[in-house]
């Protein structure tokens, strides 16, 4: 008796976490390396400060997102990429321009300092990889107190924007 309660309760907790499952489907964001100046080369280290920054984006219990990085940096092998991975999005980057600036500043201690403000310019484009329709696109701008610091600023930008995009756009259905 106690062994068939036992399997009822298992039964019930298998149907209940399946059907929670499918209530609650994950997205796969593909992550495609990125691209410095259009080239065809692939800077992964980005693609890697851009999917911790993706990580570290406030959960949705809702519409969990999970990444997944791909290598190639050009749009086109991108989704190829992602279609092999069975990715429902690939988000692609672009490192368009850098460039640094300096100032001095006063200080009455020192006398002054060389300060140096570091900006990066950086595009994406989230593609839906079914269809291979385009569902965000934009330019950001980062600064910082080093190269890394500027890169990561911009990446925020891009992870706020493309975490938006794909809670609006809601769950694919396969």
């Amino acid at each position: 008796m106690q062994r068939c309660a036992l399997f009822v309760a298992l039964v019930g907790l298998c149907i209940f976490s399946i059907s929670d499952s499918a209530q609650n489907p994950s997205v796969q964001l593909c992550i495609a390396g990125m691209q410095v100046a259009g080239g065809a080369g692939s800077d992964v280290g980005s693609r890697d400060v851009l999917i911790k920054t993706l990580n570290k984006e406030k959960p949705n219990k809702a519409l969990p997102i999970e990444n997944v990085p791909v290598n190639p940096s050009v749009p086109e092998d991108a989704l190829a990429a992602a279609k092999q991975k069975g990715c429902d999005f690939v988000v692609t980057t672009n490192q368009t321009e850098t460039h640094v600036e300096k100032s001095w500043t006063a200080d009455r201690m020192s006398g002054g300092a060389n300060m140096q403000t570091f900006y990066v310019t950086t595009t994406y484009k989230l593609t839906k990889v079914s269809g291979g329709s385009e569902l965000s696109s934009g330019s950001f701008k980062g600064d910082g107190d080093s190269p890394q610091a500027a890169l990561g600023n911009a990446m925020k930008k891009i992870a706020d924007k493309v975490t938006e995009t794909i809670r609006k756009a809601g769950p694919i259905v396969k």
